[in-house]
């Protein structure tokens, strides 16, 4: 064939991960997931390794942007952020790092607000349901059941005390 201008299909890759970080950044994993859609696996791996030497894709740049907006805005739990950053193809010790650095030491506080911001009018009652309905919306958060509980005690506490005061 020659030098006719072709493209190989490791500078195809190249071109489509450029095309995927050109809309938002991703984890490795998740790269090559897509990339493998279209490639071989080496070329795919090939591809990545190549962003990583140009500091395009840096799994740990993109775990720290990402654990920031679902714990700190999206205000998700320990659990439900591990779940997301695994599901983005970031490997376990960078999670585990990532999350020891964001993940906030108050999270009593954290539930206590948004409870009251939230879920309280759903604690008003003194039927059963609404803290069921409370206490499962921020399980499926990733919340623990034990700080689930202790917010909602605080925050009928509170509660009480405006109804007394």
């Amino acid at each position: 064939m020659g030098l006719s201008g072709l493209s190989t299909d490791f500078d195809k890759a190249k071109t489509h991960a450029l095309k995927f970080l050109s809309y938002r950044d991703h984890g490795g994993g998740e790269l090559l997931a897509k990339l493998g859609i279209h490639y071989e696996p080496e070329t795919a791996q090939k591809a990545l390794e190549w962003l990583r030497e140009l500091g395009y894709q840096d799994d740990r740049r993109y775990a720290e942007k990402l654990a920031a907006l679902l714990i700190e805005t999206k205000h998700y739990g320990m659990r439900k952020a591990r779940y997301e950053l695994k599901a983005k193809g970031l490997p376990a010790e960078i999670i585990d790092d990532v999350l020891d650095e964001y993940y906030p030491e108050d999270v009593i506080d954290i539930l206590t607000e948004l409870i009251e911001r939230k879920y309280a009018d759903k604690l008003d009652d003194n039927d059963y349901s609404g803290v069921k309905k409370t206490v499962d919306a921020l399980m499926r958060r990733g919340y623990d059941y034990g700080d689930i509980k202790t917010a909602i005690s605080r925050v009928k506490e509170d509660l009480e005390l405006e109804d007394d005061g």
